[in-house]
């Protein structure tokens, strides 16, 4: 006879298991319904059960948890192995009753004072539902939380190191809670000893990029709140003190140390008969990305008179990790005509006067995951920098490093100090470490180049990770429209509902050269499941006859730096490279193929590398939806426009290849579509009068319109939430 059995274990074994599973996605659209694009709604008070708090294992009461509702998984049902089983191993645990993103667990901040300027009838001269005129006086700042346009009628103001001057041109701002708010201060008048009034008008902007929320629960809670406190609806809002946000989020505003300020005083008045060349390094976390923008904003046009101003930056991005203006992964030399004002998922690509000059496509986080390649593509994209003044006009130059700085990352700085013809290092960090520190004062000093020890920027308390907000950056790019009025726009809605962009692989039609799969050699036979539903970059070579495959390029010239000359390699690999190079020459057609016909380079030594980034650059990213092996053809969605894929014929001398790099998987992308009706179900109980703690949600009944998702029922209420989506698509080498 059995023993008792507890009451949780009686529940538990009487809950069912049900696994719902569907083919892979398919490329009809589900219809869509026009979405609102009021802001969130403030958090709603989370139930407790009948007995109220109960104590946890250190005494301090805690809530009690709700039952939890059935979760969702995510799952790309024809990923397999190398071995035959199933790899993909994605994840997801479904938010079934919110769409509020997740904040990162912290403790409870003090209260924090923001703005000086209090509003009042003699220095706030209109305000409407869309627009505030103020007026700013000599000691005032001015705190403002959302999105905005910022028209200055008269005088002059600071933001974020950027001087605007009165004129009729609108600036846009983001001011997100996920980063420090940038504060409006007044500029005192330098010509006269009266000080008058600054007056500005901050306008309500569009460009759906906070509707992004409704698929992408990041987004949410992270511009200014549903109403203002006035009860109007503005993009914006006016923050006295922290106290007053309504989801009581621990905002703060950007206070740059003071050893900013006056290094940035004494750049500004530089007399050196060069450009400024810049190179900001440091620590992760130290502000190096805050201060470029700081410095590239101060550097540009401030007002016609001024004469040291440029009017034109360079900007040399080489954080593949938090790149400035570039999905993550990527390289890029981008030549700035306009003041950068938010962070960088507000701004994934150029846009208005801006250009990317050349991009090369990393496919790593970190420098350190191929210190030579990274290496080789900041030479190239430095000589293109030259060649740029050369055709252009001399500019300033601002250079953003990684934040990798021990070991080989140690040795990259100290070779962009000897080659990037520097006129000043910052190194942001006061506390060293002093190892480091020592060494970029002895390769400063070989050049006579200024190093500059700043502090490094305070700390934030986060609401976002660094995984987040490449996330969310990733996301808004591709999610990018057509731009408006010169300001970049957003498609709020998931990406299964646009028409994908049909890349031919083979035929008479045949678009691009072929495909790569960077790091160790992978089965052919597997390339489909690989490639399906990953981010690739389109990358064009510029000869196809010079393809290096190899990890160390040899393009007929000797490179400085790391590994100089050859002199660290052995015969052998040597040897190997050429015979890679020497294998690139044939024509696209002798490329090998996979069983369904995709062409791709090989691997060569176990291994394939990196293409030189002296013959090829690369446009951008693109997300393949699917693989039509009928019509020979690859579903892309891309915010690259469409002659540079389709229709290659009108360029015989540029070949396009897809190369997939080793970045995480977009498992954001397979639950968009989830979120998107969660957002819309609850819009609708709202709208019939609902109240968001009666509001039902059946997670089966969402899930099962997704064909690439699958329903587990068990566990207790709640813990369907989409908290992450974990895939690994590394797959075993099938080498003998």
């Amino acid at each position: 006879m059995a023993g008792p059995v507890s009451a949780f274990a009686a529940r538990k074994a009487a809950r069912p298991t049900t696994t719902v599973t569907r083919p892979p996605i398919e490329t009809n659209a589900l219809p869509v319904t026009e979405a609102s694009g009021e802001a969130d709604a403030p958090a709603r008070p989370k139930k407790r059960r009948k007995g109220g708090e109960r104590p946890n294992s250190l005494g301090t009461p805690q809530p009690a948890t709700e039952e939890k509702e059935p979760s969702v998984r995510i799952t790309k049902h024809e990923d397999v192995s190398a071995n035959g089983e199933d790899a993909s191993d994605i994840v997801t645990e479904g938010e079934t009753g919110s769409s509020d993103s997740k904040i990162i667990p912290q403790t409870a901040a003090p209260a924090q004072k923001l703005s000086t300027f209090i509003p009042t009838r003699s220095n706030v001269v209109s305000e409407t539902d869309t627009e505030w005129t103020v007026r700013l006086h000599r000691n005032d700042t001015l705190a403002v939380l959302g999105q905005y346009d910022v028209w200055v009628r008269s005088g002059a103001i600071s933001i974020l190191g950027a001087m605007i001057h009165a004129s009729s041109k609108l600036h846009r701002v983001y001011a997100p809670s996920t980063h420090s708010i940038p504060s409006i201060r007044p500029v005192p008048n330098p010509y006269g000893t009266g000080n008058p009034p600054i007056e500005l008008t901050i306008l309500s902007c569009g460009g759906r990029l906070r509707m992004l929320k409704q698929i992408m629960p990041k987004f949410g809670r992270i511009w200014n709140g549903r109403e203002t406190i006035d009860g109007t609806r503005r993009s914006f809002i006016n923050v006295q003190s922290s106290a007053e946000d309504p989801f009581k989020r621990p905002l703060r505003i950007l206070e740059p140390p003071p050893d900013w300020q006056t290094i940035l005083s004494q750049l500004l008045a530089s007399n050196k008969e060069r450009p400024l060349a810049v190179m900001a390094c440091g620590p992760k976390g130290a502000g190096k990305s805050t201060f470029c923008r700081m410095l590239a904003n101060a550097l540009l046009l401030r007002a016609p008179s001024a004469r040291r101003e440029a009017s034109t930056i360079a900007l040399l991005d080489l954080d593949p990790g938090q790149p400035e203006y570039s999905p993550p992964g990527e390289l890029s030399l981008i030549r700035l005509q306009s003041y950068n004002l938010g962070p960088p998922f507000t701004h994934p690509a150029v846009s208005g006067d801006d250009q990317v000059i050349r991009a090369h496509y990393f496919g790593h986080l970190s420098s350190k995951d191929d210190p030579q390649h990274y290496y080789s593509c900041a030479l190239d994209l430095f000589s293109h920098y030259r060649r740029m003044t050369t055709n252009q006009g001399p500019c300033p130059l601002i250079v953003n490093c990684s934040g990798w700085i021990q070991g080989s990352g140690l040795e990259l700085l100290t070779n962009f100090i000897d080659n990037l013809d520097l006129t000043d290092v910052i190194y942001l960090s006061t506390s060293g470490p002093e190892e480091v520190v020592d060494v970029l004062k002895e390769a400063a000093s070989r050049t006579s180049t200024p190093l500059h020890q700043l502090s490094s920027q305070a700390s934030d308390v986060p609401m976002r990770t660094a995984a987040d907000l490449r996330m969310m950056q990733t996301l808004s790019y591709f999610h990018l429209d057509e731009p408006e009025s010169g300001n970049l726009r957003w498609n709020p809605y998931p990406l299964v509902n646009i028409p994908p962009l049909v890349v031919h692989y083979a035929g008479s039609r045949q678009d691009i050269l072929g495909v790569m799969l960077l790091g160790d050699e992978q089965n052919p036979e597997f390339f489909d499941s690989i490639l399906e539903g990953c981010v690739v970059s389109i990358t064009v070579i510029e000869d196809d006859s010079d393809i290096s495959l190899g990890r160390i390029h040899h393009d007929g010239r000797e490179e400085k730096g790391l590994n100089a000359g050859n002199e660290s390699l052995d015969e052998e690999v040597a040897q190997n490279i050429d015979d890679l190079n020497g294998d690139a020459r044939h024509e696209c057609s002798s490329l090998p193929r996979t069983p369904t016909g995709i062409p791709y380079i090989p691997a060569k030594h176990l291994t394939v590398g990196p293409l030189s980034p002296t013959t090829s650059y690369s446009l951008g990213q693109a997300l393949i939806r699917g693989i039509d092996i009928q019509t020979q053809a690859f579903h892309l969605l891309t915010p690259v426009p469409t002659f540079h894929l389709v229709g290659t014929q009108t360029h015989p001398n540029r070949k396009i290849v897809l190369v997939r790099g080793q970045l995480v998987a977009p498992t954001w992308a397979f639950a968009e579509q989830i979120n998107f009706e969660r957002e819309r179900s609850r819009r609708r109980e709202r709208d019939l009068g609902i109240k968001e703690e009666n509001m039902t949600l059946d997670v089966k009944v969402l899930a099962e319109r997704q064909p690439w998702a699958s329903v587990v029922e068990g566990g207790r209420k709640g813990s369907g939430k989409i908290r992450r989506i974990r895939r690994d698509i590394r797959y075993k080498s099938q080498v003998p």
